[in-house]
């Protein structure tokens, strides 16, 4: 292993990117996550949000609002999923939108897990911390790629 390698052992799923465009609710989901010893990127649209998953591999997790400037959350998640040779990120949609329909949509979209704003902020880091134990043992068990 050289020395820029992650080891499994080291390895912790703690950056993670925030696109929202509402600065109080963007804001607020700082606040949270940074108590929370996350490490936060973020964005106020869509395209700034792709920008920064493509030039960043550690970002492992996402919440991304549905309804972004630019391309939208949905379509951030399903770019997520068909790029080829790059870190998986776990992400959240984070929507006002409340229909089963909407979120069954979201989650075929390619949404790991669906919030309806707003939400109780135990709530998102009882959810994040599913995130980041999934990322956390795909990591091992891949052998740290």
């Amino acid at each position: 292993m050289s020395e820029n390698e992650v080891s499994p052992e080291d390895f912790k799923a703690n950056k993670v990117l925030v696109a929202e465009d509402n600065p109080v609710v963007r804001k607020g989901l700082i606040n949270f996550l940074q108590k929370w010893g996350y490490e936060v990127i973020e964005a106020d649209n869509g395209d700034d949000a792709w920008k920064h998953i493509e030039s960043n591999p550690d970002i492992r997790l996402a919440i991304v609002d549905w309804n972004l400037p630019g391309i939208s959350g949905m379509q951030v998640c399903q770019r997520l999923r068909v790029r080829i040779n790059a870190p998986y990120v776990y992400t959240i949609m984070f929507s006002s939108r409340k229909s089963k329909e909407e979120q069954i949509l979201a989650l075929d979209g390619g949404a790991d897990d669906y919030l309806v704003k707003p939400c109780k902020p135990s709530e998102l880091r009882a959810r994040l911390g599913v995130g980041r134990r999934i990322m956390e043992s795909a990591f091992q068990a891949t052998g740290g790629k």
